[in-house]
C-alpha cells in the first residue's frame, strides 16, 4: 500500500531499463492517431508531449494536474463521443512512470500468499489507507456493473474512464511522491493554478461590457463556464494557501500565501456560488479545528449550533422571522417541494427538483440505480416538475444523492466508505505530521490544508457535482499528498 512506510518504494529495475515503456508509448500514439479527427494532430503532439513528461519526470507531471484540470474544459477534444483532455495524457504518462519503477518483487507478490501478506502488513500500519483503496475499487467495480442496467451505456463508459483515473492518480501520486519538498512543490502548484484561475476571473469581471459576457447575475466563472465548478476549483487551492499563511514555519512562505489567499477569496466572492461558500466555510472550520488546538472546543461548539440549527428549521421549532433572516443570504427561505416557483427562489427550486429526482431513481432501483452517468436518460422518467425543468442538467446537483440514484446503495455505501477513509486518512497525516519544528512542522501545515481540500470538497458536494472537469483528479492527488505526510513524523524527506 502506497503510504509512509511502504512496503515497496520505488527502484529502478530492469523493467526500466527496457524498451517496453517506449513501445507502449507508441502503441498509443499510433493507436490515438487511429481514432482522431483531421484536426487533432495538434492535440496529439501536446499529449505526447505530457505524456513523455510525466513518464520522465513524474513530479513535473503530478504539479501539472491542477493546471490541467483549469485547462481542461477549454482544450477538450471529442472522439466518438468521448472527451479527451491534456489531463488524460497526463494520468497516462504518470501511470506508465509508477510502472517502469515497480521493483520485480511487486510481479510474484500479486498473487497468493505473497498478495495476502502485503494486504495483513499494509493493514496493520495504516488501515484508512487500506480502506480507502477498497472503498474507491469498490465504488469502481459498482460502477462497471451498473452497465447491466444502464440504458445509455456509452455515460456508464465515461464514469468507468474517469472513476479509473481517479484510482490511477491516487495510487500512482502516492507511489511516487517523495519527501516534503515534493509535496510542498504539488501544494504550490495547486495554488497557483488556482491564482491563475482568479486572475481570469478578475479580467472577466473588469472587461466584460456587461453581465450577459458573464454567468447570470454578472458572476466570473473562469475556464469552468459556470460559477459553482469554478468555485469548487478555487476551494481545492485557497484552503491550502490559508493553512500556509497561518501554520508555515517561513515568515516568507506565510506572506506569499497570504497574498494567494486574498486574491483567490476575492474571486470566489465573485463567482457568488453558494456550494463554494459552505465548501469553504467547512475548510475554515477544519481549520480551526484540527490545527487552532486552543479553539476545538469553540469550533466543536460552532458545529453544534450550525447543527441544532438544521434540525430547528427542518422541525419547525426555530422562530420563523429568525430562520428567514439566517436563512435568506443562501436563498433558502421560503423553500418546500410545492412552493411556487418565482425569479427569487428559481435556481434554489431547481436544485431541489433535481434532488427529489434522483431520489426517485434511488427509490425504483434501490441496488444498482439506473446506471452510472445515466441521470440525464432516466431523468424524463422521474422528473418532479416536468412541466418547469423538462430536461436534467447532467446530474442531481448533489453528488451523494447522484450516486445513489445512478449505482444504488451499493455505490452510495462505497462512495460514503470512500469520503470517510479520505478524512481518516488527512486527520491520521496531521496527527503523525504534528511535532512543532522543522520540516515536520511544514509538514504539519501541508496536511492542515489537504485535509481541508477534502473536507470542503466533499462538503460543496452536497449542493453540486465537483467529479467532473478533472477536479476528481485533484481530489484525488490531494488525497496522495495526505498518503505521503505520515513518513515526514519519522523522515523529513
Amino acid at each position: 500500500m502506497p503510504t509512509g512506510g511502504r512496503l515497496l518504494a520505488p527502484a529502478r529495475t530492469a523493467l526500466a531499463a527496457t524498451p517496453v515503456v517506449p513501445l507502449v508509448v507508441c502503441i498509443l500514439l499510433a493507436a490515438a492517431l487511429g481514432v482522431l479527427p483531421p484536426d487533432g494532430g495538434a492535440f496529439l503532439l501536446a499529449a505526447a508531449a505530457l505524456l513523455m513528461l510525466a513518464l520522465t519526470v513524474p513530479l513535473a507531471g503530478l504539479c501539472l494536474l491542477p493546471w490541467a484540470a483549469a485547462l481542461g474544459p477549454a482544450l477538450t477534444l471529442t472522439v466518438h463521443g468521448l472527451h479527451v483532455t491534456p489531463l488524460d495524457a497526463l494520468v497516462a504518462g504518470l501511470v506508465l512512470a509508477a510502472v517502469a519503477r515497480l521493483p520485480h518483487v511487486v510481479v510474484p507478490a500479486v498473487s497468493g500468499a505473497r498478495l495476502r501478506e502485503a494486504i495483513l502488513v499494509a493493514w496493520r500500519r495504516d488501515r484508512s489507507a487500506v480502506v480507502l483503496f477498497g472503498a474507491l475499487l469498490a465504488y469502481l467495480a459498482v460502477v462497471v456493473l451498473s452497465l447491466v442496467v444502464a440504458s445509455d451505456r456509452a455515460s456508464t463508459v465515461k464514469e468507468i474512464i474517469k472513476w479509473g483515473e481517479v484510482l490511477a492518480v491516487l495510487a500512482s501520486g502516492a507511489y511516487l511522491l517523495r519527501g516534503v519538498g515534493q509535496v510542498r512543490l504539488v501544494a504550490w502548484s495547486a495554488i497557483a493554478a488556482g491564482v491563475a484561475e482568479a486572475l481570469l476571473g478578475y479580467a472577466q469581471w473588469a472587461l466584460s461590457a456587461g453581465a450577459a459576457q458573464l454567468a447570470e447575475g454578472g458572476r466570473i466563472f473562469g475556464t469552468f463556464g459556470q460559477p459553482n465548478p469554478y468555485a469548487g476549483y478555487l476551494n481545492l487551492s485557497l484552503p491550502l494557501a490559508l493553512a500556509l499563511a497561518v501554520f508555515a514555519p517561513a515568515a516568507r512562505e506565510r506572506i506569499a500565501a497570504a497574498a494567494a489567499a486574498v486574491l483567490l477569496l476575492g474571486a470566489e466572492a465573485l463567482s457568488a456560488s453558494r456550494g463554494g461558500l459552505i465548501g469553504l466555510a467547512v475548510a475554515v472550520l477544519v481549520l480551526a479545528a484540527a490545527g487552532l488546538r486552543r479553539e476545538r472546543i469553540a469550533a466543536a461548539a460552532a458545529a453544534l449550533v450550525v447543527l441544532l440549527f438544521a434540525l430547528a428549521a427542518f422541525t419547525t421549532l426555530l422562530p420563523h422571522a429568525l430562520g428567514t433572516a439566517l436563512l435568506r443570504p443562501l436563498r433558502l427561505d421560503g423553500i418546500s417541494p410545492d412552493a411556487p416557483v418565482t425569479s427569487a427562489n428559481y435556481s434554489t427550486m431547481e436544485r431541489l427538483a433535481h434532488w427529489i429526482a434522483g431520489l426517485r431513481m434511488f427509490a425504483a432501483h434501490p441496488l444498482l440505480g439506473v446506471g452510472a452517468g445515466n441521470y440525464d436518460a432516466a431523468y424524463p422518467r422521474y422528473a418532479f416538475h416536468p412541466s418547469v425543468w423538462p430536461e436534467a442538467l447532467g446530474h442531481a446537483h448533489n453528488y451523494y444523492i447522484n450516486a445513489a440514484a445512478e449505482t444504488g446503495l451499493l455505490g452510495l455505501v462505497a462512495i460514503f466508505v470512500f469520503a470517510g477513509a479520505a478524512l481518516a486518512v488527512g486527520w491520521r497525516a496531521m496527527r503523525r505530521a504534528a511535532s512543532p519544528v522543522g520540516s515536520a512542522s511544514l509538514a504539519r501545515a501541508l496536511a492542515l490544508g489537504f485535509l481541508a481540500v477534502v473536507a470542503g470538497f466533499l462538503a460543496h458536494n452536497l449542493t453540486d457535482d465537483l467529479f467532473l472537469h478533472g477536479m476528481d483528479t485533484q481530489l484525488a492527488l490531494s488525497i496522495a499528498c495526505l498518503l505521503t505526510i505520515p513518513g515526514y513524523s519519522r523522515d523529513a524527506g
